[in-house]
């Protein structure tokens, strides 16, 4: 992911380590795996193919080979992390469902929704409640779940949760655990960050304030990304890449979040 978003760097020693990243992930991750999800399966090898894809062309190749190791397995799941959501994000299609009262962008209804814009779905959402969770994210509360019905068409709904998110959003109370649920995509700073400026470019009020906010947040506290694994959703390579995003870097990696 940060190598696609650093390719067209002007630093030569930048390029270099990309040159050399993108062949040891290539050698990694092209290979059958049990888990077949967007985030830590084939799925996500796919998705990452088509990202490396546009610096070297020849890679899509490789797609084709694990879009046929995909074939041969059964998606147990319909979540956008492991499951037939994350799949449809990846570009391999899937019929999609939902099953629980999980609300969330992770594991849950909005990660549906932003796939499969199903009314009944938005009706669901609409009786739940999110404005008192603690944690408020990329994974559940009210910004995935904002984000949802937006991209489904509700869009008064969530530009109602966006607001009371505005308002109410506490970085020392909202935003707490380790390093990594602090800062990171999946529970913390970055995920929120990215949330609030999907909202901001599409002219919601309030949002580009929470965006800021939250961008403040992580740069003072870069120090501790090396505290971080280096993973999308909890690590250090989330993080940078969405900073890098706020500096004007490709956007086309946020379609794995659901985002755009």
């Amino acid at each position: 992911m940060l190598a696609t978003l650093l390719a067209g760097s002007s630093d030569r020693a930048v390029r270099a380590a990309v040159r050399s990243a993108v062949p040891e992930w290539l050698s990694a991750a092209v290979r059958p795996m049990h888990s077949v999800g967007l985030h830590g399966g084939m799925a996500g090898t796919l998705f990452g193919l088509g990202l490396v894809a546009e610096l070297h062309p020849p890679v899509s190749r490789l797609a084709q080979r694990v879009s046929g190791w995909l074939g041969e397995r059964r998606f147990e799941e319909f979540d956008l992390i492991s499951g037939a959501a994350g799949a449809c994000l990846a570009g391999y299609e899937q019929a999609v469902w939902f099953d629980g009262d999980d609300t969330g962008m992770a594991h849950g209804a909005a990660g549906v929704l932003v796939v499969s814009p199903q009314p009944e779905l938005v009706e669901w959402l609409l009786t739940r409640s999110f404005v008192d969770q603690r944690r408020q994210g990329w994974c559940y509360g009210i910004p995935g779940v904002a984000w949802a019905l937006w991209t489904a068409g509700a869009r008064a709904e969530a530009v109602r949760l966006v607001r009371i998110l505005c308002q109410t959003f506490d970085p020392e109370a909202n935003l707490y655990g380790r390093t990594a649920d602090r800062l990171g995509i999946c529970h913390g700073a970055a995920g929120v960050m990215l949330i609030a400026d999907a909202f901001a470019r599409e002219g919601v009020a309030g949002a580009g304030g929470l965006r800021d906010l939250m961008h403040a947040y992580l740069v003072e506290r870069l120090d501790d990304l090396q505290a971080l694994d280096e993973t999308l959703l909890m690590g250090a390579s989330g993080v940078l890449a969405a900073l890098l995003t706020m500096a004007g870097a490709n956007r086309r990696w946020l379609r794995c979040l659901g985002l755009r």
